[in-house]
């Protein structure tokens, strides 16, 4: 009979031909492959052009990230140059409130696992930067726990402590930085790629759990759960790791591996259940443990034999590891059998009626703090009392104003400007057109200018036929609209002389096309000429709507020519062509008294004309001094009091802006208030208006004198208005005959092009009739 301890010799035999050979069993990802890139030049632009600021007094911190990302390129298995990666790491961690994920610099990774001869996957984004970094110091944790000499109890603790610092990478990875990037993830930071090392990570971590707890010869019931537990993160990890997205990621040899290492662990923890079972008398599950066992183990080398693994590729270790297991799988079997059947006589459990040995998961993905914090780490060691911290030093770009400070600034000032401009500056100035309009609607100022003049000229009329005068009356308009026209006239031509020669060109064409049916094989000109053509159209219409334009503008001419003409005469004749205002019972007390309240009213507007002006002045002058810079900061600095990484965005100091902004509160209440004067005043002006003009008869001296003033004021208006549309309507042909001429080339080379192809066409038929004749 087999007695419990008569087997213990054999339990540390379950899978430990690591000590017996240098060769590892276990798996370990290499550090993702790059190339050589510097922060320096992108980032001394974006501080100058971003921040206001000089590069110059940021030149350390320059120095060292560059040295940070040069270390990337060659990475080494030991922890100095890990501690190097996780600085980087964590710098770029702080950087990324400094600055926006694209500062211009594209970051050139290859694909894990890939050939060196594949090219990189570049995207100019800082977080994808992160990512790749985190995804080497991951797999640089990997690596050591790997090389960890796992014969000795410490070994084995520090491997378990490596690959769960390596699964807390790819976990946080996973969790938080992928989606920091704002872009699809590479399909080795998928997240099945990920959840694949995670799961691998948490496996060899709790195969090395289960490793110490033999070489301490814990009870079987807890081993076999440990292996239990090792057996399912396997399959998790050959389940991920064969999923059809990420199916060519991770080496055949790797998904094989896993397959053997689930089976293995699955026989393992059968095994020690079957230990336990001895302890408890039941000989017979002992019995059909051992058989499952042994079931799980050839099906671990049918997997070897079918994939070619340890002959292309695979661990020998891992191959030893199954033989060890499979040895002792066999004596125990053989010998449980033979006592079951001749002592104990008990009957053998079908495998499915066994109740299913509980899993024990000792390990977990955590991440080191330099990784899941390093911000905190880096300021809490910035105290006085206390050094930097021992891997990742002090932040760089400290001093830096957070990006996200200036894109609230940014938004503030966008908001006060439309703030200024739309609803102080230019609702000022439309309630002074409003208001201009209205007066000129009631003919006020020629109203006002003959007031005081019952005779004579009133200032403004002199001071306007004077200007009619010098600048030639209808005379010089004319002249400017013949101007006109042969600039119109010009433009037309230039148009024809386009379309002519299109139309020339694809007469030609069809000519040909005519004669030589077979051999004119090149494309239509009407299918050519499409853009062209359209082009042209656009041109023409163009053109005809600024020749009914000019008509427009002729009529009004002709209307006003007479009058205006009025305005270049002699003062003693402008004079003379005026009525006198004779009749002093044309002016009685009720009259005089609308006009001095006109008067009186529209002095009040003007001098709320100056108010308004005054009022812009102030708008302008308060907003070139309004710097909430300082405000800005001391909020970045509350929101960022527990972490400066934390995210700002422009909505969290609309508060603030909304503070900030009230200060312009004294000057929208100004301008409502001029908005309610002028109201006022207006109606007020209508109504003294209506009332003088209900006093005056048009009969009588005084109003002919009055409408006349009147029409000369309009004419002056009219002068002007048909003056400028006429020096529009030379700028305008002018600027258009560019377009025209630029247009009309380009038809002519178009047809240039066409008439040396159709000569060459014609060279080359008639010089092969002419060698058909000479063969004949």
């Amino acid at each position: 009979m087999f007695s419990p301890s008569s087997y213990k010799s054999s339990l540390s035999s379950d899978s430990f031909t690591l000590e017996k050979t240098a060769e590892t069993n276990m798996l370990a990802c290499s550090p993702k492959k790059t190339e050589r890139i510097i922060w320096t030049p992108y980032l001394r632009e974006y501080i100058s052009n971003g921040y206001a600021e000089h590069p110059d007094l940021y030149t350390d911190d320059f120095r060292v990230l560059d040295e940070l990302r040069n270390d990337c390129i060659y990475m080494e298995t030991n922890e100095k140059a890990l501690n190097r990666l996780i600085k980087y790491y964590a710098q770029l961690v702080f950087i990324s409130a400094k600055f926006p994920i694209d500062v211009g610099i594209e970051f050139p990774w290859y694909l894990a696992f890939q050939a060196d001869a594949q090219r990189p996957v570049l995207h100019r984004n800082m977080n994808y930067e992160k990512a790749c970094v985190l995804y080497s110091i991951g797999a640089v944790y990997s690596q050591m726990g790997n090389a960890e000499n796992r014969s000795t109890t410490e070994g084995v603790k520090r491997a378990c402590n490596y690959f769960q610092s390596s699964a807390g990478c790819f976990q946080h990875l996973l969790e938080t930085v992928v989606p920091e990037m704002r872009i699809a993830p590479t399909v080795d930071m998928s997240p099945y790629a990920l959840q694949t090392l995670i799961n691998l990570m948490l496996a060899q971590a709790q195969e090395c759990v289960w490793q110490k707890a033999a070489m301490d010869q814990l009870r079987d019931g807890t081993i076999a759960r440990l292996s239990s537990k090792i057996s399912e993160f396997y399959d998790a990890a050959c389940e991920l790791a064969t999923n059809s997205s990420i199916q060519n990621v991770y080496p055949k040899m790797w998904i094989t591996h896993m397959q053997i290492k689930a089976l293995h662990f699955n026989a393992a923890a059968q095994f020690r259940k079957s230990c336990e079972c001895i302890s408890q008398d039941k000989y017979g599950e002992e019995v059909s443990r051992l058989q499952v066992a042994s079931d799980y183990v050839r099906r671990a080398f049918d997997v070897i034999r079918s994939s070619g693994y340890g002959k292309t590729g695979g661990s020998s270790a891992v191959v030893n590891d199954l033989k060890s297991l499979q040895q002792i799988l066999s004596s125990n079997l053989a010998r449980a059998e033979k006592d079951n059947d001749v002592i104990y006589l008990e009957l053998v459990p079908l495998f499915s009626s066994l109740p299913p040995i509980l899993k024990t998961q000792m390990v977990k993905a955590v991440a080191p703090p330099e990784i899941s914090d390093p911000v905190a780490l880096m300021l809490n060691n910035e105290r006085a009392d206390l050094s930097p911290h021992p891997i990742i030093g002090l932040p760089l770009f400290q001093k830096l104003v957070p990006f996200a400070v200036h894109q609230a600034a940014s938004v503030y000032v966008d908001r006060k400007e439309r703030l200024i401009k739309e609803d102080i500056i230019s609702k000022l100035e439309e309630l002074t057109a409003v208001y201009h309009s209205s007066i000129e609607s009631l003919h006020l100022p020629a109203l006002l200018a003959t007031a005081d003049h019952t005779t004579g000229l009133p200032d403004s009329i002199l001071r306007q036929a004077a200007e009619v005068r010098s600048g030639g009356g209808s005379q010089s308009l004319y002249d400017m609209w013949e101007l006109v026209q042969k600039a119109s006239s010009k433009n037309a031509d230039i148009l024809e002389d386009a379309f002519n020669a299109l139309d020339e060109e694809h007469e030609a064409d069809e000519v040909y096309r005519s004669r030589f049916p077979n051999e004119w094989k090149r494309p239509e000109s009407h299918i050519l000429t499409q853009q062209l053509a359209a082009q042209g159209q656009k041109h023409r219409q163009t053109l005809t709507s600024a020749q009914k334009a000019d008509l427009i503008v002729r009529n009004k001419l002709d209307t006003w020519a007479n009058i205006i003409d009025v305005l270049t005469l002699t003062r003693e004749e402008l004079e003379d062509s005026i009525p006198s205002d004779n009749s002093s019972s044309d002016h009685p007390q009720r009259q005089e008294d609308s006009l001095v309240r006109i008067k009186r009213l529209v002095d009040d507007m003007n001098q709320h004309m100056r108010i308004r002006k005054d009022l812009i002045d102030q708008a302008k002058k308060a907003s070139n001094a309004d710097d909430i810079s300082p405000a800005l900061l001391k909020k970045a600095a509350e929101l960022t009091a527990k972490s400066p990484i934390v995210k700002i965005e422009a909505a969290q100091f609309e508060e603030l802006f909304v503070d900030e902004l009230r200060k312009y509160d004294q000057l929208l209440m100004a301008v409502d208030q001029e908005d309610e004067q002028q109201n006022t005043n207006l109606r007020q002006l209508n109504e003294a208006y209506h009332q003088y003009k209900a006093k005056v008869s048009d009969k009588t001296s005084g109003a002919k004198r009055d409408k006349a003033l009147q029409n000369l004021n309009q004419a002056y208006l009219k002068y002007k208005e048909i003056k400028t549309n006429l020096t529009e309507g030379l700028k305008f042909y002018g600027e258009h005959a560019k377009g025209l001429e630029t247009f009309c080339d380009t038809c002519k080379d178009y047809c240039q092009r066409r008439t040396n192809e159709s000569e060459q066409i014609i060279g080359r038929l008639n010089l092969g009739m002419k060698n058909l004749s000479v063969g004949r």
